[in-house]
């Protein structure tokens, strides 16, 4: 407090001392008779006016300076981040063309390989400084009872399946079968009820965003991306989450035909 006070002080004093040095310099003598004083008063307001035009100067450049740095830095983070989302959607993109040329018996096996792409574009292009980012793609299994982790990406390990019959498994097979709309929770302890929590559970999360992996109102999983640290999600983060749950969801849907998918009741209302 007592450095930005000084501070503003500098910014305000320090230009009003420069226009008031002339005629302090030259006006002020006149009110002593003897020359001598006069003479060292002139002389003293001299050397004020010129130590206080040089601090003024070296102010002003170091103010440039430090906008020039402050520019430059932008422009580094924003070429950075541009380049890092250029790279993992391209990287992703040029996996799923080549993943579509697969013939289909191939796709099931590849299908996690695509996902590890996703989690992985996530945790370390798009979010690189979400600390200890964790990434996790799920796929519901055949029977519509388990949500199991299929490719993960960042720090942590891969994350446990999702089981019917536990309080979380039942809320997110319900959730990722309607198709529900993306969830961003800033601080579990606070936005979900934990009193759900089976005992010693004790999440690596505090904060996380999860998005249905869906296409054709036809639900395949769901996409995952956590953080130790609360609220370390923007907005932008989710829109980028929900794109990559996107790009998922083509790969899903090239690898189950559609007659597959009309006979299994996986769709929303």
């Amino acid at each position: 407090m007592g450095q930005q006070r000084s501070g503003r002080v500098g910014t305000v004093g320090w230009p009003i001392l420069v226009a008031a040095a002339p005629t302090a310099a030259f006006q002020l003598p006149n009110l002593f008779a003897t020359p001598a004083v006069r003479l060292s008063l002139v002389v003293f307001g001299l050397v004020v006016l010129a130590v206080a035009v040089a601090v003024q100067v070296v102010r002003t450049r170091r103010g440039d300076a430090a906008r020039s740095a402050a520019e430059e830095n932008a422009t580094a983070a924003e070429l950075e981040q541009s380049t890092a989302v250029r790279y993992a959607f391209g990287q992703i993109a040029t996996r799923l063309v080549r993943f579509a040329e697969l013939p289909r018996s191939e796709r099931h096996a590849e299908l996690s390989v695509v996902a590890d792409r996703v989690a992985v574009a996530l945790a370390f292009y798009l979010l690189p400084k979400v600390p200890d980012v964790r990434a996790n793609v799920y796929q519901l299994s055949t029977d519509l009872r388990a949500l199991e982790p299929i490719g993960h990406g960042g720090a942590g390990d891969t994350a446990g399946v999702f089981r019917a019959g536990t309080p979380y498994g039942d809320r997110n097979l319900e959730w990722v079968l309607v198709g529900g709309s993306p969830r961003i929770v800033g601080d579990r302890s606070a936005d979900v009820d934990v009193d759900q929590d089976v005992s010693g559970f004790e999440p690596r999360y505090s904060s996380y965003v999860s998005v249905v992996i869906r296409s054709d109102q036809y639900s395949f999983g769901m996409l995952t991306v956590d953080s130790p640290v609360p609220d370390a999600f923007t907005e932008l983060d989710a829109k980028n989450i929900a794109m990559m749950a996107s790009f998922m969801a083509v790969a899903f849907s090239l690898t189950y035909s559609f007659p597959e998918r009309d006979r299994n009741p996986r769709k929303g209302p």
